[in-house]
């Protein structure tokens, strides 16, 4: 049995308790590393930030609309499970931000850009795939694509990038 359907069958009775830690941390271990292999391998492309960028978001959209079950434990059920989830997503987020954050390597000046520039791009795409996984409703991922690679690359290169990075995108 997967651990993410050990854990859910645990917890469908009566709800998470702690001492379902053990098949939470072994569910989100499996997800965490699948999810890194597919988004390495998708990134480890020739080309600049923003090739990288939009590999790896479209992969992360496809996946999270491919695999809802997947994708609602990384996001929702973590943050029911309180401090363990919550600390599991923050580690995951601030990995995701390192990648993002070495557009700073193509930019011109990058002490112009906040050092927190990263962790609000990933908060942005956290905060829509949660709202997509916790109902299910409201618009896909795919649409917002562009939008979200309007914003990302907007801030790192400037609006014409960006404008012209979220057409590729549509």
């Amino acid at each position: 049995m997967r651990p993410l359907d050990a854990y859910l069958e645990a917890v469908a009775a009566d709800g998470y308790r702690d001492a379902h830690a053990p098949l939470f941390v072994a569910a989100w271990e499996e997800l965490e590393a699948a999810y890194l292999t597919r988004l390495e391998a998708v990134i480890d492309i020739d080309g600049g930030w923003r090739e990288r960028f939009r590999a790896g978001a479209a992969e992360t959209v496809a996946l999270v609309e491919e695999h809802p079950l997947e994708a609602r434990f990384l996001a929702v059920e973590a943050i029911a499970v309180g401090p363990l989830g919550r600390d599991r997503q923050r580690a995951l987020g601030a990995r995701l931000a390192a990648l993002l954050d070495t557009a700073r390597e193509e930019v011109e000046d990058p002490e112009r850009i906040p050092s927190t520039t990263a962790s609000w791009i990933v908060g942005i795409f956290f905060d829509r795939i949660y709202r997509r996984c916790a109902t299910g409703l409201g618009v896909d991922l795919r649409s917002q694509l562009p939008e979200l690679t309007f914003l990302s690359n907007a801030v790192y290169f400037g609006t014409e990038v960006g404008l012209a990075e979220s057409l590729r995108s549509s």
